[in-house]
């Protein structure tokens, strides 16, 4: 496992947390650990390269594509 931070510009209040977290468990080998409104970042534990890449698949799909 390993630790990351994406950078995710929609994320405007903690509803938008709420859905990244809800929805980043449906993704195997990823886990959400925090999310910050103020830096419009989340930071996940992810198993690999695959579900890092399943993972911002899904984000983009639900309104919160991963910036660069």
């Amino acid at each position: 496992m390993k630790t990351v931070t994406l950078n995710i510009p929609n994320i405007s209040c903690h509803h938008c947390l709420m859905t990244i977290q809800r929805e980043s468990r449906g993704v195997p080998g990823v886990q959400f650990i925090q999310g910050d409104v103020a830096q419009r970042t989340a930071t996940f534990e992810v198993a690999d390269d695959e579900a890092l890449s399943r993972l911002k698949t899904i984000l983009a799909e639900v309104g919160y594509p991963v910036a660069g």
